[in-house]
């Protein structure tokens, strides 16, 4: 069935053209952006990926230097343990803890020593020799280990 000719409603206005004629109102322009506002909304991520690759580039550099044999520092305290930290690094970082003067400290260790002090007895006496594999941290690093006369660890023949 044919729809009749006088029930079709007619176009009153112009059809519309694409592309537009230059000059008109109905030409699309792309709005300017303010480049103040564009360097502010990517400030944060900006910050973010300089931080991380900062920190993760200083704890690389930590882990896989020597310790320094000048700014290297003799301890003597009492052994209560061993942690590891999981973090994005392989293996994480492990720690040595003792303590000494009634503080806890922990001086950092390679994940491969970890296993070489498992047989380190608690609450017993523990000497450690220990210096920053970087020039002035804070960041020290076991390099000597030793309980009751038995030394555990000895890199000293890798020291810088």
């Amino acid at each position: 069935m044919q729809p009749d000719r006088n029930s079709i409603k007619k176009a009153t206005r112009k059809r519309y053209e694409w592309p537009p004629p230059e000059g008109t109102e109905d030409v699309y322009v792309p709005q300017a952006r303010n480049p103040i506002h564009s360097i502010l909304t990517a400030l944060p991520v900006i910050m973010l990926v300089v931080g991380l690759y900062l920190y993760y580039q200083g704890e690389s550099e930590q882990s896989h230097s020597a310790p320094i044999r000048a700014e290297s520092v003799d301890a003597e305290g009492i052994f209560t343990g061993l942690s590891a930290v999981k973090s994005g690094s392989s293996g994480g970082r492990h720690y040595l803890w003792f303590e000494q003067d009634g503080q806890s400290r922990g001086v950092r260790i390679q994940p491969g020593q970890a296993a070489m002090l498992q047989p380190l007895a608690r609450g017993e006496a523990v000497r450690v020799r220990m210096a920053p594999s970087v020039p002035d941290s804070r960041v020290f690093w076991a390099w000597y280990i030793e309980q009751d006369g038995v030394v555990f660890l000895d890199t000293s023949d890798t020291l810088q």
